[in-house]
């Protein structure tokens, strides 16, 4: 159609010259490519025209490309409206009576903008978003050296972590005050709750990250089932064009008999890129009975078939085992129980970009097996704690044979990105999951369930006016449990101040759903019967909040209010007292509202600076628990701090580097669960630091020290965490450049 348009433009303007009518104005374009310094598109930004034909705003497409048409003659100068990148190089461009061709690099200023995928599965800048997200990307996961996944995830305004143990055993993740199994999970784009929402972080290590996103909010309108409070993506590291071939090599030991080793290699040739990596870690932790052994490897390779169209294919799987001697703090510790578990992860794209349009076909697979085991029976204790006794005893229930827990999810899905004028992105997907389970007492018949669900969505992101960005978006979800569902979703940044030091006002708001776990729906248990007919537990969630930098964007500061309301949430019900037979139904309703501080600042280009801050004010308004005071109502959410924060510093020179970071965790509702009767646990702070230095060309050596101030604490009740710690190593890098 446009190729039809100009050639009557060209027929109309000719049979006019012929007339002798005076000839128009000759009109040109501009077109290019907005990327980062890494090759990264930038879809959705703003870019600004100024020249004889005054102001002209145009936004990128889904590939990252900008094009301004029917432009007068003369010369243009071209920036972006992107706070924290800044242009590289010139931008000035003659527009003639053809099309110019002007792509233009953005780099980081001092505290960079980030790029978020998982907030609108697209590329998008964060400024441009009115979505509370956090960005993690390979350096700051490098620099923070820690031991598991959980403190770093612990560093980001309202999130919430608990460790029930030490190294290796369980761990939960709490986005602004939802339940542990409210945040989608996703490796690689593959979602990896098991069905129900539940994800153990426990044995997670930081093991070959590119990055990590946090999205906070409700997100089922992109992502369906489980992102009631947010979503924690993943993203196996990867190499990007261009890289040299390197390889890499680390050796730690340390504390608690704690010892890991890696080995990897990334780069790219031609069209082909790689990054394999395999580690070995294992620690006896500092509890009887808590050794933690973990193999794990990764794979991401690309492929550009062609100019337009790349392929990827990620593979993730580890195995692991953990002792797990139970509450310690109460009593003597289970010297027999163990928990072992073995995660795979594989996923396919294939992406095409046909300039203003693209479209992305892949497919997953989530395996996780996972068994617990009690084979001897230790026997039974009466609980204490600080003199206090406990009112019966407790025993042991050993099962020789184990429970298990093995669950598989295959997704398939489809989606196109296109630009609608020079003001509008559209996005459009459809997606199908299948569920299956193996689960329970290996001594009896394992329930075996099955659930399909389908899924389409649709979003579109409007720029308004010249400083306000829209993005709508609603998904219809069939789910094979609770049937069809819609949740929509909003937010809004509106730019009141651009430039260096630009302000950023944001809000957003949506509605989540989780699917029941596969025993509230099925279980054949005569003491825990599953619900066919379940609703899907539901969250209602809006944030505001302000973005402001500062001193030319060597600091950015951020402060959010979030209210969030989680009902219809699934909970165990007794219906008849002679038999304490139960079943699941959805009775309980929590809200979670409060604060979100975050700080970045960098001073000089040496010395990096974190903070953050949640305030965070739970409550049980609804509960079928009338026995357990810890879930009546008007309780504080189980788990959750009212008071979170963290600082955290970064200095690095050419040879030599180093860090700290300071955890401050506040009292929070817990219980011991054994009949003491304990309903709060105190507070703590924990101080983490690290330092790095090159000795001989490729060669660097480290040395991490956690929990330096010798903290004794529990994250969850009965639980001592680990103690002070030491770790040192060395890491080889060959090949390639840059910082080992």
């Amino acid at each position: 159609m446009r190729t039809v348009l100009r050639l009557f433009f060209c027929l109309c303007a000719s049979w006019a010259g012929a007339a002798g009518a005076a000839p128009a104005a000759a009109l040109g374009a501009i077109t290019g490519a907005v990327r980062t310094s890494d090759g990264l598109p930038l879809p959705g930004v703003a870019v600004v025209l100024e020249g004889p034909a005054s102001q002209r705003r145009v936004t990128t497409g889904p590939d990252g490309w900008y094009r301004a048409a029917a432009l007068p003659a003369g010369a243009y100068s071209l920036r972006v409206d992107a706070p924290g990148l800044a242009l590289r190089g010139t931008a000035t461009v003659t527009v003639g009576a053809s099309e110019a061709r002007h792509d233009l690099v953005l780099s980081p200023a001092p505290v960079a903008e980030r790029v978020v995928v998982s907030a609108t599965r697209g590329e998008a800048t964060l400024s441009t978003l009115g979505t509370s997200a956090t960005v993690l990307e390979r350096e700051a996961i490098d620099d923070r050296a820690a031991a598991s996944l959980l403190p770093l995830l612990q560093d980001v305004a309202g999130v919430a972590t608990a460790r029930s143990g030490q190294t290796g055993q369980q761990g939960s993740v709490f986005i602004r005050g939802g339940e542990s199994r409210y945040a989608r999970v996703m490796i690689d784009g593959v979602p990896v709750n098991q069905p129900g929402g539940a994800y153990d972080f426990g044995t997670a290590l930081p093991f070959e990250l590119e990055r990590i996103e946090i999205v906070r909010g409700a997100a089922s309108s992109l992502y369906g089932t489980d992102a009631l409070a947010g979503v924690v993506s993943l993203q196996t590291r990867r190499a990007a064009a261009g890289d040299a071939p390197t390889l890499r090599a680390e050796g730690e030991g340390g504390s608690f008999d704690w010892q890991r080793w890696l080995g990897a290699t990334s780069g790219a040739r031609g069209a082909f890129d790689w990054n394999l990596g395999a580690q070995r870690s294992t620690t006896d932790n500092e509890a009887p009975n808590s050794r933690f052994e973990q193999t794990a490897a990764a794979l991401s390779v690309g492929l550009k078939l062609d100019g337009r169209t790349n392929a990827r294919a990620v593979a993730r799987f580890d195995d692991s085992s953990v002792g797990t001697p139970g509450p310690t703090a109460f009593g003597p510790p289970d010297r027999d129980a163990s928990f072992a578990r073995e995660d795979l992860v594989l996923s396919a794209s294939v992406r095409r970009d046909h300039g203003r349009f693209s479209q992305q076909a892949s497919v997953g697979y989530s395996s996780t097996d996972q068994l617990s085991q009690n084979p001897a029976d230790s026997g039974c204790y009466v609980p204490e704690w600080h003199g206090q006794q406990g009112a019966v005893p407790i025993c042991d229930f050993p099962n020789p044979r184990g429970f298990q827990n093995q669950t598989d999810r295959l997704a398939a899905g489809y989606q196109a990105d296109v630009s609608l004028g020079t003001r509008q992105l559209l996005t459009a997907g459809a997606e199908l999951e299948h569920e299956t389970g193996a689960l329970g007492n290996r001594s009896e018949d394992l329930l075996r369930p099955e659930r399909t669900s389908f899924g389409a969505y649709l979003q579109d992101r409007l720029l308004l006016g010249t400083r306000a960005y829209l993005t709508l978006g609603a998904r219809v979800e069939r789910n094979g449990s609770y049937g069809t569902h819609v949740v929509p979703r909003l937010a809004l940044a509106v730019r009141v101040r651009e430039g260096e030091d630009a302000t950023t006002l944001r809000t957003s708001a949506g509605m989540g759903i989780k699917e029941p776990s596969f025993f509230e729906s099925y279980g054949e248990s005569f003491y825990a019967q599953g619900n066919p007919d379940l609703d899907p537990e539901r969250s209602t969630t809006f944030d505001v909040g302000v973005e402001q930098r500062l001193f030319a964007s060597r600091l950015r500061a951020s402060l959010t209010y979030f209210h969030h309301d989680y009902r219809d949430q699934i909970a165990y019900s007794v219906v008849d007292f002679s038999t304490f037979q139960g079943t699941y139904v959805n009775l309980a309703h929590t809200r979670a509202q409060g604060l979100e501080i975050a700080l970045e600042a960098r001073p000089v280009p040496e010395l990096a600076l974190v903070g953050q801050y949640t305030l965070l004010d739970g409550e049980i308004l609804e509960s079928p628990s009338d026995f357990d005071p810890v879930y009546a109502v008007g309780q504080p959410l189980l788990r959750r701090p009212k008071h979170q924060g963290s600082l955290g510093a970064e200095l690095s020179f050419r040879r030599w580097s180093a860090g700290a970071t300071l955890a401050l965790v506040g009292e929070r509702a817990d219980s011991d669960f054994v009949g003491l009767g304990l309903m709060t646990n105190p507070g703590y702070a924990r101080l983490d630091a690290r330092l790095r230095v090159r000795l001989l060309g490729p060669l660097e050596a480290y040395v991490i020290g956690d929990n330096l101030l010798g903290e004794v604490y529990q994250e969850a009740l009965g639980y001592p965490a680990l103690g002070r710690a030491v770790r040192g190593g060395l890491r080889l890098r060959l090949g390639g450049g840059g910082r080992p």
